[in-house]
């Protein structure tokens, strides 16, 4: 059955839509077996969605408060890295002074 056998339909083929049926390399593909493909790919996204809603359900409240602490190091890491970039622009913009004069 060409490329769209057992666990050849992988995420990566589903996330962008183009299988390796797709390129045109293997004539053993056919339609048929691009839409069993195509069939496979929503059958995960269903599943996924259903475990989204599950886990929503289930602890949305704590995945809430799990993402706001990970935002707020994200930002603080990145106010901290703009502070550390300015001071090194401050730095080069002084010792350039110093040498010019």
């Amino acid at each position: 059955m060409g490329d769209c056998n057992e666990n050849s339909c992988s995420t990566d083929s589903c996330n962008t839509g183009k299988g390796s049926c797709d390129s045109g390399q293997s004539e053993e593909c056919t339609w048929a077996e691009d839409l069993l493909c195509l069939a496979k790919c929503a059958k995960h996204e269903l599943l996924k969605e259903k475990m989204k809603k599950e886990l929503e359900a289930k602890m949305g409240k704590k995945l809430d408060a799990v993402a706001k602490v990970a935002v707020d190091a994200v930002l603080k890491c990145m106010q901290h890295k703009m502070e550390a970039m300015e001071a090194c622009h401050d730095y080069k913009d002084k010792l350039y002074a110093a040498l010019k004069s």
